[in-house]
């Protein structure tokens, strides 16, 4: 009854893993393509705010130009005016537009030198942002490929698990299938050195002369799981289990 169980609390164990990673791999897949989401929109912030950027110089431009051809005007207008008060309202207004024409050319300047640092950060960002997706897609790949036999595996181990549960005493079954709802996996646990592995706790003597007799099943009195003799100990025990 004690290999039985063992093998039992072992199928339960491997079932656990095989589910937790059927569960883990999608839930972390998912968070990864949220992380992918983010870094995408971010990305088309940043090219937004490049081209926005971009936008802005050419208006630069156009100001510039603008301003030029409104200076060649006012300088027609110059030669052909009169009037001394005329010519100084003509001298202050060029001097007037090419002020704002070299306060123009500073703001141009300023933006070339910030563009071209805007535009290597873009560039990294796009390079992160591609690697980051082929990583996601590598993963959902893996994922999608494991998923088929870590499915069958899973089935195998069920059916298994559900032969081998035929070793438990009908009497005993409904108590070791609330006991295994309640604990999962853990719903087995060891006895070695006369404690119970699944909450240290140390059996009495009679509990051990059960254990140790293997006529019936035993539940640890403190937290209720469904005990076994552990291998290790088994050798050493029967000796002294058929002496008494």
């Amino acid at each position: 009854v004690a290999a039985s169980l063992r093998e039992i609390h072992s199928l339960h164990q491997r079932a656990k893993a095989l589910r937790d990673r059927l569960a883990s791999g999608p839930k972390t897949l998912a968070a990864r393509q949220t992380v992918l989401a983010n870094r995408q929109t971010e990305l088309e912030k940043a090219r937004k705010a490049f081209q926005d950027a971009k936008v802005q110089l050419k208006k630069h431009e156009h100001t510039i130009q603008a301003i030029d051809t409104k200076v060649d005007d006012l300088k027609v207008k110059l030669n052909l005016v009169k009037k001394n008060e005329e010519y100084k309202a003509l001298q202050n207004q060029i001097a007037a537009e090419l002020a704002l024409k070299s306060k123009v050319e500073d703001e141009t300047l300023a933006g070339y030198e910030a563009i071209e640092v805007q535009g290597a950060s873009l560039e990294a960002l796009e390079a992160e942002t591609r690697k980051f997706a082929d990583e996601v897609a590598a993963f959902k790949k893996q994922i999608d490929d494991q998923a088929g036999p870590h499915a069958e595996q899973l089935r195998e181990i069920e059916a298994a698990l559900a032969s081998s549960e035929n070793a438990i005493p009908e009497d005993h079954r409904e108590r070791y299938r609330r006991t295994v709802r309640q604990f999962g996996a853990d719903a087995m646990a060891a006895v070695e050195g006369g404690a119970c592995l699944g909450c240290y706790t140390s059996l009495t003597p009679q509990g051990m002369s059960e254990i140790l007799s293997g006529d019936t099943l035993n539940f640890c009195m403190s937290c209720g799981r469904l005990l076994y003799l552990a291998e290790a100990e088994v050798s050493t025990s029967r000796p002294a289990a058929a002496r008494r």
